[in-house]
C-alpha cells in the first residue's frame, strides 16, 4: 500500500488530501438516503483534496428540506461521514498514534483520555498489535466521532480501495528494513502504529549498537516510559541489541540514576535484573571499584556481593567488606529472614526508652554483617551486651574469647 509521509515521533499532523498523492478520493457507494439513513442505490462520491465532497444531490435542495423537518439527507450523511475519515485520517494512516499503555502481565490498554466508554475503556488487549488495532477499528472511530457505524464501515471500507487496505504490509526501502532485527519487522510495527518513516530516528538512539535491533526496542520507545536521549546515553556501556530494548522499556529509568550511574553498573557484567536492584538500592558504582582494588577481587564478584546484600535490605559500605575479610568470611550468604529475626531480637532486647537514647545504636548492615561473622544471632546478642557496636568493634571481641579459650 501506499505509504504516507510521517511527521513526528507521536503526532506527525493529518495529511492535506484524503487520497495518496494529496489527490481527490473518489467512491462509489451506497446513498444513504432516508429517515433512518438506511442504504440504497450505489452512486459516485467524490471528496476533493480540500475535503469538500461532491454527489450526484443536490445539497442546497436537500439541506433546505432537512432545514425545514424533512428527514436528514444523503448529504448530511455522507459530510459527517466524510469528516469522521478526516479525523480518523492520521490515526488509519499512522501519521497520528493514540496512547497506549502497558501494564503488569503484559496486557495492554488504550491510554488514558482516548479510551472510550462502552468501547475499550478498562479492556485488557493481548498484546499491542490489538490494542492499536482497535484504535483503527470502525467501531472505535464511529463511536469516538459519534457518527452510525454502518455509515463509517462502509465508507472506510470503499476508500480502503483506494488506499490498498489500512493494516497490509507497506513497501519501504530496504534499508529501513535491515535497521530491524526480525524478519517482517516493518509489517509488525506498522500494525503496531509505529509509521516506517519512523523507524530510522528511532534507530539512531541506538546507533552505538553494530547489529540490527529488535521489535521490542522500537515498541520500547514508542511507548515505554525511558526517555530516549537517556537509553542513548547508557547503551554505549553495553551495546548489544537486547540490552537496548530492556532498556527502552526501563519505567522511567532517569528519575532514578543518571546514565553514567546506570552505566557503570551495566559495565559489571552482572544480570540486569541485578543493575535494577543496586540502581535502585542508591549503590554507588565507586564503591564496587574501591572494594575490588583494595582487596584485589574481580569487580563483577564485588558488584554481585553489594546486590546480594541489597536484596537482604542491606547497604554495605567498604568497611563491612573489610571487617569480613578479617575475619575469614569471603562467601557470605546474608538472609532477609534471619537478620528481620536478629534487629527483632535487638529492638526488644534495647526497648523504646533505651533504643532512642542509645545514639551508636547498631543499624540493620551493622547487625547483619556481624552476623555473618560470628554465625548466630545469640553470639551477636552476646557481643553487644560486651560493648560492641559496629563490626569492626568484633576485632577486639573476638580476641578476647580466643585469650579465654587459651
Amino acid at each position: 500500500m501506499p505509504v504516507p509521509p510521517a511527521r513526528s515521533s507521536t503526532t506527525m499532523g493529518i495529511m492535506d488530501g484524503p487520497a495518496p498523492g494529496n489527490q481527490p478520493l473518489e467512491l462509489f457507494m451506497e446513498c444513504f438516503n432516508g429517515s433512518t439513513g438506511t442504504g440504497g442505490a450505489k452512486h459516485q462520491v467524490t471528496v476533493h483534496s480540500d475535503w469538500t465532497v461532491t454527489t450526484p444531490h443536490d445539497a442546497e435542495a436537500e439541506r433546505i428540506a432537512e432545514a425545514f423537518g424533512s428527514y436528514t439527507s444523503c448529504v448530511t450523511h455522507t459530510e459527517r461521514i466524510v469528516d469522521a475519515f478526516r479525523k480518523s485520517f492520521g490515526i488509519l494512516t499512522r501519521a497520528e498514534r493514540v496512547p497506549l499503555s502497558v501494564g503488569r502481565g503484559g496486557s495492554w490498554q488504550v491510554g488514558k483520555g482516548h479510551s472510550i466508554s462502552g468501547c475499550c475503556r478498562g479492556t485488557l488487549f493481548g498484546g499491542v498489535v490489538g490494542a492499536a488495532r482497535h484504535t483503527r477499528a470502525p467501531m472505535h472511530l464511529a463511536k469516538q466521532h459519534k457518527v452510525p457505524l454502518r455509515h463509517l464501515e462502509s465508507f472506510l471500507g470503499a476508500a480502503s480501495r483506494t488506499w490498498g487496505g489500512w493494516d497490509g504490509t507497506p513497501e519501504v526501502d530496504p534499508r529501513i528494513e535491515r535497521l530491524i532485527r526480525e524478519p517482517g519487522g516493518v509489517g509488525d510495527l506498522w500494525r503496531a502504529g509505529i509509521h516506517p518513516a519512523e523507524i530510522p530516528a528511532l534507530a539512531s538512539v541506538g546507533s552505538v549498537v553494530d547489529e540490527p535491533l529488535p521489535i521490542s526496542f522500537y515498541l520500547g520507545l514508542v511507548y515505554g516510559r525511558a526517555d530516549r536521549r537517556w537509553v542513548a546515553e547508557v547503551l554505549p556501556h553495553r551495546p548489544d541489541p537486547d540490552t537496548a530494548a530492556w532498556l527502552a522499556w526501563l519505567d522511567e529509568p532517569q528519575k532514578r540514576a543518571t546514565p553514567t550511574d546506570w552505566g557503570l553498573w551495566l559495565r559489571f557484567g552482572i544480570s540486569k535484573a541485578d543493575v535494577v536492584v543496586a540502581v535502585k538500592a542508591g549503590i554507588p558504582a565507586e564503591h564496587v571499584h574501591e572494594v575490588a582494588y583494595a582487596n584485589g577481587w574481580p569487580v563483577s564478584a564485588v558488584a554481585a556481593q553489594f546486590v546480594k546484600w541489597a536484596n537482604a535490605g542491606c547497604t554495605l559500605k567498604s568497611e563491612h567488606f573489610h571487617a569480613m575479610k578479617r575475619n575469614g568470611v569471603y562467601s557470605p550468604k546474608p538472609s532477609r529472614r534471619a537478620i528481620d529475626a536478629l534487629c527483632e531480637m535487638v529492638d526488644n532486647d534495647l526497648g523504646p526508652t533505651t533504643r532512642k537514647s542509645l545514639r551508636d545504636h547498631p543499624d540493620r548492615t551493622d547487625l547483619a554483617v556481624m552476623l555473618e561473622i560470628l554465625g548466630n544471632r545469640h553470639e551477636v546478642r552476646r557481643a553487644l551486651a560486651q560493648g560492641a557496636r559496629n563490626p569492626d568493634d568484633l576485632d577486639a571481641y573476638v580476641k578476647s574469647y580466643e585469650r579465654a579459650d587459651r
